[in-house]
């Protein structure tokens, strides 16, 4: 069973080394919270990712825009 790490300072602001922050942008986007990761399905799997990513920045967790 793999450990669950918690805790810490959190880094909120992600930037590279001259200081711009990090956005990630979701294009083509259509939600899906499942899949079944035995099935070599790109398309599926790219779905739950960016429904993922776009869960993450409504939550501010990371900065981005879906489209």
């Amino acid at each position: 069973m793999a450990d669950i790490l918690q805790g810490g300072n959190r880094d909120t602001v992600t930037t590279d080394s001259g200081g711009a922050i990090g956005k990630f942008e979701v294009t083509n986007f259509t939600e899906d919270y499942s899949f079944n990761a035995n099935v070599n399905d790109t398309l599926v799997t790219s779905d739950v990712l960016a429904t993922l990513i776009r869960e993450l920045i409504q939550r501010g967790v990371i900065n981005g825009t879906v489209a």
